[in-house]
């Protein structure tokens, strides 16, 4: 059996309609090539408002701290009391929360906006593809490794494994990391050279 080495699966973090579909089986692709792109109008409309309370924030941290500087002047100067000027430092402290949550849910916006377009995380062949342009998949989650759609797998097919069954009297001849050939009857006058990588250690009794 000749098989890759390393097999891909490739997942998206985001649920929803697929847009586009940019490869098919047998193509070379390059990391961070498009591969599938998922309908962003959700996660975009997600996007603009997270974006829009950020900037609300922002304003709102900018006249407190205005407030503030102000309160504390005329502390210094025993206009307020010490009740008003502390009530205008906790609505700094305040502003100041509520503009890094804005930001943190802004940041989190713009990764899902970012998650609805999967593109190659390596470099290698697409083998397998088990989706299509207009179906609905399920998101990959970090609660669950296993779960959401495998969109496709690829492969680095430049480097393969060969899966190969010994005689018991011959094997006790072989090393793992002893040069090899072999043979393919596709092309009989071809020698590939490769190496034993190893030994399993589970026998197969015919």
């Amino acid at each position: 059996v000749v098989e890759p080495i390393n097999i891909v699966e490739v997942k998206s973090k985001a649920s929803g309609l697929i847009t586009r579909m940019s490869v098919e089986t047998g193509n070379l692709v390059r990391p961070g090539e498009l591969l599938v792109q998922i309908d962003t109008r959700d996660v975009q409309n997600q996007y603009n408002q997270a974006l829009a309370d950020e900037r609300a924030a922002e304003a709102r941290l900018q006249v407190s701290d205005a407030q503030k500087k102000r309160s504390d002047e005329m502390f210094k100067e025993r206009v307020i009391t010490a009740q008003e000027h502390e009530t205008a430092a906790l609505d700094y402290a305040n502003a100041q929360a509520s503009a890094i949550r804005a930001r943190a849910s802004t940041d989190i916006a713009k990764q899902r906006l970012e998650d609805a377009t999967v593109t190659a995380p390596v470099g290698g062949t697409v083998i397998e593809r088990t989706v299509s342009q207009g179906m609905v998949i399920t998101g990959a989650t970090g609660n669950s490794a296993t779960g959401g759609t495998t969109l496709l797998k690829m492969a680095d097919l430049t480097r393969v494994r060969m899966r190969a069954q010994f005689n018991e009297t011959d094997i006790g001849q072989i090393r793992a990391g002893q040069s090899a050939v072999v043979i393919v009857d596709a092309y009989p006058d071809r020698r590939f050279q490769g190496a034993v990588e190893k030994i399993e250690p589970q026998a197969v009794v015919v």
